[in-house]
């Protein structure tokens, strides 16, 4: 039995069973504007459905949880932000208590790259509610742009005490919390008392959550694409080519489920 029937099969037959994603290369398709990202056509209804039938179907991104209500608010999705720091919930976004201490510190950090990068060409500055993030995929010379932003992010990181993540032509700079998507998925777990849970990703970012549901027992899904950091691409598990075929999977998954 091939790895994706496998996964298929587990998450099928356990009544305790979840699927948790990330959004942006695993959802949608990695875009040169990061506000232009958005689900594949077709997806919102196969999530929709899956939400009927699994303990519970979340979405796991660094991005906003603002960002992803806009984006993927589907009935029965529970929807995680700023690497699970963020919960969308009735009430409204839920922030962890640990976040709050460092929010003016992301913000002034936000102020000063906005200040110093918005009108560089090619570089495009992301405000993430809890972070910021630095983008080049689209300069002209990303070896130039590198040597420009790079210098610009240290001082920044040490002025204000924040923590440094790398990325495809991006930097983000976080709070320096012992929180990632490896903690988030952990709370997921117990939050829902799951037994069997799959995890779909495709940077590092999502290395975290990928050591977390190896631990638990569970099933990783690797959606690979261009430039993929080859500690990724080298993980064990369920391989996609790309959030199509992640997609059609999805379909596949929601048809075994009765």
């Amino acid at each position: 039995m091939d790895l994706e029937t496998s996964v298929v099969q587990a998450l099928a037959t356990n009544e305790s069973a979840g699927l948790v994603m990330d959004f942006d290369g695993v959802l949608s398709r990695i875009t040169d504007d990061p506000d232009a990202s958005e689900l594949l056509d077709g997806t919102e209804e196969i999530l929709r459905s899956l939400a009927t039938k699994l303990s519970v179907v979340a979405l796991l991104s660094g991005r906003p949880a603002g960002f992803l209500a806009a984006r993927a608010t589907i009935p029965g999705v529970e929807l995680y932000g700023s690497y699970g720091l963020e919960h969308l919930t009735d009430h409204g976004i839920e922030v962890v208590p640990e976040a709050r201490q460092w929010m003016t510190a992301v913000e002034d950090a936000t102020a000063v790259l906005h200040r110093e990068l918005d009108g560089v060409e090619g570089v495009y500055v992301e405000d993430k509610s809890l972070a910021v993030a630095v983008h080049w995929r689209r300069a002209p010379d990303r070896d130039v742009a590198t040597k420009l932003v790079t210098p610009l992010l240290q001082e920044v990181i040490d002025t204000h005490a924040l923590r440094r993540e790398p990325g495809k032509f991006v930097e983000e700079l976080r709070m320096p919390l012992q929180q990632d998507k490896g903690t988030a998925l952990r709370r997921i777990i117990s939050t829902w008392r799951l037994q069997t849970v799959a995890y779909a990703g495709d940077d590092r970012g999502d290395l975290p959550a990928f050591d977390v549901t190896t631990s638990a027992g569970g099933y990783t899904l690797v959606v690979d694409g261009p430039d993929m950091a080859p500690d990724v691409s080298r993980l064990p598990g369920a391989h996609f080519d790309g959030p199509e075929k992640l997609q059609s999977w999805l379909q596949r998954l929601d048809n075994a489920i009765q």
